[in-house]
């Protein structure tokens, strides 16, 4: 059982070795392949708004289409409609309005259907910025005024500083200048709520420009200097660059020429600035697009280099199982041969313990048949030292049961053959003893050695329990006192 078990688990050891590989392989290709995976939708959210910012538009609606796909196959109606208001953006971007109030639109019917209050403000305020480039301004206002509503009920001053300075702009083009102030000083407000410096920057110059328009030269003067002052807190080139601007033609206004010419060298040395920028990060970006195509390349050959490594892998994976399975098989072979001769000697060993135990059946059955007769011969001599005969049994027949001794010597020879084939080595081991034992003494070991009583023992012998002890005492007399304390410690050293 020992072998089998140590071959089972053998097996097993092999078997989830292969697995082992065969699991390291799979991985192997999935990494190789997990290279060239499809993006999920976040990261092309991300990348898109990160080509929108730097004005690649066609590149971010790429990325927001793709996500919008995938997005329409989850049925991720929330994430559809934020897509489609940004798709809106970029095409506006592109200059493509038609395609952009689309977008706005189908934006705008979702955000209403999953209330989502803030989005369907912006696509207002999207919609009403594109009506504002076709001058229709009654649908501009109209759109603008839902997404001032909405934001209002929102409480979001970000969103509303966009949107009331929106409406200020709507105004100012229509010559509705107080208007346009009123809702100048309202994004001026939201402003100061969240410290948002571009929105004050811009609010402060968009004041700037109508009091140049009414000719409050002051005032457009001193509303100019707070644009600059916060568009220099934000360090934001264009902000800053917008405020130089303002600010040169609010001097200019007031006939302060110095200060005008003053202001607006800055503005073009900004202006030199912001383009030469602008080259550098359109030669940098077309660098790092070099880069990673360069990298995609290098990417590709190591993937086909790992391919080439992965296939000599799986080569030397098989030659290795297939020198582990012969070894196994052969393994297997030797281990069941010793199991079937195993099998064989154990089957060999029960049969002869089964033998023995018949043989000892026998010669005890034997010795009691032998201990029967020896009572009942010991009844009739009873019977005969008393005059006591059965007058159904002749003299000649008692006289023939009392020549019938027990254990005499033919007796006792055909149980000496039958003891010795139980117990080969006793008498052998008696004479390696070196002590010399009578024939009686000899006897009176054998009895002792199937355990049997001094009772037992004198009717086997036909002799009294009296001359069992006596000659049990004449034994241990002749035994070495300094060896054996007991005729029982010899019987015990010769069958050990």
């Amino acid at each position: 059982m020992k072998y089998s078990k140590s071959i089972s688990l053998y097996t097993m050891a092999i078997l989830f070795l292969l697995l082992l590989l065969c699991a390291c392989k799979r991985e192997g290709v999935g990494k190789i392949s997990n290279t060239n995976a499809p993006l999920p939708p976040d990261s092309l959210i991300t990348l898109g708004g990160h080509e929108w910012e730097t004005g690649n538009y066609q590149k971010a609606l790429n990325y927001f289409s793709t996500a919008y796909k995938k997005y329409k196959k989850e049925h991720n109606e929330e994430q559809m409609a934020n897509l489609l208001n940004n798709m809106g953006l970029v095409n506006w971007s592109l200059n493509h309005d038609k395609q952009a109030m689309e977008l706005y639109t189908q934006s705008a019917e979702f955000a209403e259907k999953l209330g989502m209050k803030r989005l369907l403000g912006l696509t207002h305020t999207n919609r009403a910025l594109i009506y504002k480039q076709t001058e229709d301004f009654t649908k501009a206002f109209e759109h603008n005024n839902k997404a001032i509503k909405l934001f209002e009920e929102l409480k979001a001053p970000k969103d509303l500083v966009i949107a009331y300075n929106n409406q200020g702009q709507f105004y100012r083009h229509t010559n509705q200048l107080d208007q346009a102030l009123k809702y100048y000083n309202l994004s001026l407000a939201e402003c100061k709520k969240i410290d948002y410096k571009i929105g004050l920057s811009t609010a402060w110059q968009n004041i700037s420009t109508v009091y140049s328009v009414k000719g409050d030269k002051e005032k457009a003067l001193d509303a100019a200097k707070k644009s600059l002052l916060y568009s220099l807190e934000t360090k934001s080139k264009v902000r800053i660059w917008e405020a130089y601007l303002e600010i040169s033609t609010a001097y200019e206004n007031v006939g302060r020429q110095d200060s005008a010419l003053y202001f607006y060298k800055k503005h073009a040395i900004l202006q030199d600035e912001i383009q030469e920028a602008n080259q550098s990060e359109s030669l940098t970006k077309h660098l790092a697009e070099l880069s990673v195509e360069t990298k995609n390349l290098r990417i590709k050959n190591l993937q086909n280099d790992k391919k080439i490594a992965s296939n000599r892998l799986m080569l030397i994976t098989f030659a290795i199982l297939a020198v582990l399975l012969t070894a196994a098989l052969a393994l297997y072979g030797y281990f069941s041969k010793i199991n079937f001769r195993k099998r064989q000697l154990e089957s060999e060993l029960r049969n002869s313990k089964r033998i023995l135990e018949i043989r000892e059946q026998e010669l005890k059955t034997y010795i009691i048949d032998l201990s029967r007769k020896n009572a009942i011969i010991q009844n009739l001599q009873e019977e005969s030292t008393t005059d006591v005969i059965s007058t159904e049994v002749t003299e000649d027949e008692i006289a023939e049961l009392l020549e019938q001794k027990i254990l005499t010597d033919d007796n006792w020879e055909t149980f000496k053959a039958r003891f010795k084939a139980i117990y080969p080595g006793f008498f052998t081991r008696i004479k390696e003893s070196g002590i010399q034992l009578t024939e009686a003494e000899s006897r009176l070991l054998v009895l002792m050695r199937l355990e049997l009583n001094s009772k037992d023992m004198a009717n086997i012998l036909g002799i009294s329990p009296q001359s069992v002890r006596v000659c049990k005492m004449r034994l241990k007399k002749r035994l070495p006192t300094d060896k054996y304390v007991s005729v029982e410690c010899f019987l015990a050293d010769i069958t050990r």
